[in-house]
């Protein structure tokens, strides 16, 4: 019996890294961006609970995706200050 040697290199993308695949180019407004990221999870099927968690309990979440649209040499470290998602570190009313 002959075996043959397959490729078994395999190319899984995380989450962010699709999303930060499939945004159009050139975006620059952050509400913009935002939009975009939403849309296009909800485009992948994603439901809206999975979208809210991905969006607003992840807090990592847009800057991995700003950081693969961006490409490597445009990496910026994004602090919490900082933050395009509006709901992190977001005053609770008393």
């Amino acid at each position: 019996m002959t075996f043959t040697k397959y490729n078994t290199k395999v190319n899984h993308l995380t989450t962010h890294e699709m999303v930060a695949s499939k945004m159009k180019k050139g975006l620059t407004n952050e509400l913009r961006i935002i939009c975009e990221i939403g849309q296009i999870l909800r485009d992948m099927g994603k439901s809206p609970t999975q979208v809210n968690y991905l969006m607003s309990v992840d807090e990592d979440f847009i800057s991995e995706v700003l950081g693969c649209y961006n490409g490597p040499e445009k990496r910026k470290p994004v602090s919490s200050k900082n933050n395009l998602n509006p709901w992190i570190n977001h005053p609770k009313k008393t």
